[in-house]
């Protein structure tokens, strides 16, 4: 299944969260979202729930998740999140 993702969303719910978020090992946690990057910062990752993004270098990303349903949830939470 191809799962269309609005990056640019993506972005404004990642700024959100580590502008706003608690701040711990290198990770921001808002809302029950934990967001990081790696070194670099070309990868970055969002984790709600059981759901992983995982933001690539030029537009690609990855995600990982057990079910439908907790896809759902993890989308609509980062949709409340950019907004």
């Amino acid at each position: 299944m191809i799962i269309e993702i609005n990056l640019t969303r993506v972005l404004y719910a990642y700024g959100a969260i580590t502008s706003k978020g608690s701040k711990g090992n290198n990770t921001y946690v808002y809302q029950g979202v934990t967001a990081w990057s790696d070194f670099d910062g070309y990868t970055c990752y969002i984790q709600f729930n059981k759901v992983t993004l995982t933001l690539l270098f030029h537009g690609k990303y990855l995600l990982d998740y057990p079910s439908q349903s907790e896809l759902s949830l993890f989308l609509k939470k980062l949709n409340k999140l950019a907004s």
